[in-house]
């Protein structure tokens, strides 16, 4: 059966997890029928778009409105700006920036938030905000690209996820909720869940790789103290 619609993942959900909507357990501090599914699909949708970009899927890829610095280095230690609202993950690295121009012209070098001491054109993720290093000297205008992550599980949700990888959200889904006070099955239904969860990974670990060049390992970059 495809996973191509809302209710057939939420019902894939319920007979992974051995419930059903009207359990009294996933309603008793008030929910509604199906609330307590769709707060585990969320968690699982975007747990599984982390792990597939982490094995080199390249999807859910957006371009920021032009980014707005705040502060200097003489007051906040460096400028920075809010990261958008469905924020999940740079797209880029320490060899290609997730920073660029209008004409798509990469800038900058993306530097570890512990680093922030260095000076020039640099920058990093701290908590909800993207910050340049100080003495940076960016271009007047500058776009960040990234990752979106999945927005939240309802029923009316435009599910935007391959259709060959919704297992794995079941199988993420699941295997978050089962650690619930809840989840009242035993051991045999718990290891149901990891299986399930080992064999979508595998699946669609032959599905991120979206090209058949064999994956580059690349010397750790070594940087000086200065740009």
């Amino acid at each position: 059966m495809e996973l191509d619609t809302v209710a057939k993942v939420r019902y894939a959900w319920y007979r992974l997890m051995g419930s059903l909507p009207a359990d009294y357990a996933l309603q008793e501090l008030g929910e509604g029928e199906d609330d307590v599914a769709y707060v585990y699909l969320t968690q699982g949708c975007r747990n599984a778009q982390l792990w597939m970009l982490d094995n080199g899927y390249q999807g859910w890829r957006q371009r920021s409105d032009a980014l707005s610095w705040t502060g200097s280095d003489a007051t906040t230690g460096g400028r920075y700006d809010d990261l958008p609202s469905d924020f999940l993950q740079l797209d880029g690295n320490r060899d290609r920036s997730a920073l660029v121009q209008a004409n798509g012209d990469r800038w900058g070098t993306q530097i570890d938030s512990k680093d922030d001491n260095i000076k020039g054109n640099g920058f990093y993720i701290l908590g909800e905000e993207i910050w340049l290093a100080r003495s940076a000297s960016p271009p007047s205008t500058l776009y960040m690209k990234y990752h979106y992550e999945h927005p939240a599980w309802t029923s009316t949700v435009t599910i935007d996820f391959p259709m060959n990888a919704r297992s794995l959200i079941v199988a993420e889904a699941a295997d978050s909720a089962m650690n619930e006070n809840w989840f009242i099955g035993d051991n045999e239904e718990r290891a149901a869940i990891n299986r399930m969860l080992l064999k979508a990974q595998a699946k669609t670990r032959r599905f991120v790789r979206q090209t058949k060049q064999s994956r580059q390992w690349r010397k750790p970059q070594r940087l000086g103290g200065r740009f």
